[in-house]
């Protein structure tokens, strides 16, 4: 088992803009390949990180890629209540469930019937978002929450990570931005970083 650095938890914990926890909802792909691997690495260490700093983590709890590597992350570094279930640890589920979830070791906040659907509960959940590389879905949860954040007054930070992975969709929204479709500023509306270190000090401090 790797075993991933303080540092970076502790950067977090002294860095936190606001004393309440907050609940962070990371999303990516639901599937493990060899392409994926290293983002896998860095949403288990920043998932962790963040976890240890007294914040929330909400997925959607399948056992695989992203989704799987931010549950384990979640569960295993929780606060755990008298029966040991994880207290930080939070997942809104897909109604049929997909068959590979684990929700013993979770905090189910709410179910959905479709994933456009789970989008908008993962929006009026969070306080922030991490999106990692994956399929269609992915890119339907970034563009979905930049969107909102566009039309809305109080934004939610937006962390995409993966600086080649996000290039086209980066490049289409400055082109927007250049065409006069999009109001303020890019950077209002999500940050894109290639780190695990970068993921922490941006959401701890965004």
């Amino acid at each position: 088992m790797k075993i991933y650095p303080i540092s970076s938890f502790a950067f977090c914990k002294n860095n936190k803009t606001k004393n309440k926890p907050e609940t962070y909802a990371v999303l990516g792909s639901s599937k493990s390949n060899s392409q994926i691997e290293e983002y896998m690495e860095m949403c288990a260490e920043a998932t962790k990180s963040i976890v240890l700093a007294g914040d929330n983590i909400v997925t959607g709890c399948g056992s695989y890629g992203i989704m799987g590597s931010a549950y384990r992350a979640a569960a295993e570094n929780s606060k755990k209540d008298e029966q040991g279930k994880p207290l930080q640890n939070l997942v809104i589920v897909k109604e049929p469930l997909w068959g590979d979830e684990d929700t013993q070791n979770c905090i189910i906040l709410d179910k959905a019937s479709s994933e456009s659907e789970r989008i908008e509960k993962f929006m009026e959940t969070a306080d922030k978002f991490i999106i990692f590389p994956g399929g269609p879905a992915s890119i339907q949860e970034a563009t979905s929450i930049i969107s909102a954040n566009h039309y809305s007054k109080d934004k939610k930070q937006v962390i995409l990570v993966g600086k080649d992975y996000y290039k086209g969709l980066d490049e289409q929204y400055k082109t927007m931005k250049k065409n006069g479709l999009i109001q303020g500023e890019i950077d209002d509306l999500y940050t894109i970083v290639d780190s695990s270190d970068e993921i922490v000090q941006k959401a701890c401090v965004g």
